[in-house]
């Protein structure tokens, strides 16, 4: 399985997909893909995700949005969390790029790692049929990406999914 990893060259950080590769009882890590010029950030807005969008009742804001949207809202939420700049980067979230003079980067933010792919693979993410096995895959997602989900969030989201609004809580534990 793949993972990433950062890699410090000359002052600056570098993001990589990897995967551990066993060779003579030992494991090394084998470079898979560079994903780009990795940008750290800390919190700067500790917004709830209702404050930022200004909802009051979180039921009827999942029961009125489509999967695509509220992931796009939690992306965006993320960012404004991490006062990350459009004008300074270019995010494009419906194409999954975040990019900077033309370059493929990363933000490392939540120990997460928020970039074209992990960005991809959250908008999208399809449920395989075992509700269990797709809600840890979509947690994973989330936690891949950086993005902290608040619980009633990815409970409604994952239950959307489904088609049902509030999926068996202990089906995810």
């Amino acid at each position: 399985m793949a993972f990433f990893r950062i890699k410090r060259i000359k002052g600056k950080e570098y993001c990589y997909s990897v995967e551990n590769e066993w060779k003579r009882k030992s494991s090394r890590q084998r470079v898979k893909q560079y994903i780009g010029r990795a940008y750290r950030f800390s919190i700067s807005n500790d917004i709830s995700f209702s404050e930022y969008l200004k909802i009051s009742d979180l039921n009827s804001y999942i029961e009125n949005n489509e999967k695509s949207r509220i992931i796009k809202d939690l992306i965006n939420w993320e960012l404004s969390r991490f006062d990350i700049s459009k004008e300074k980067f270019l995010i494009d979230i419906e194409e999954a790029k975040i990019q900077k003079n033309k370059k493929n980067i990363v933000f490392f933010i939540d120990d997460g790692f928020m970039c074209g792919i992990t960005l991809k693979k959250l908008l999208e993410f399809a449920p395989e049929g075992d509700e269990q096995s797709d809600g840890y895959r979509l947690a994973r997602a989330f936690i891949e990406a950086g993005i902290k989900v608040p619980q009633e969030i990815f409970i409604g989201l994952f239950g959307k999914l489904y088609g049902h609004h509030k999926p068996d809580s202990s089906k995810l534990i």
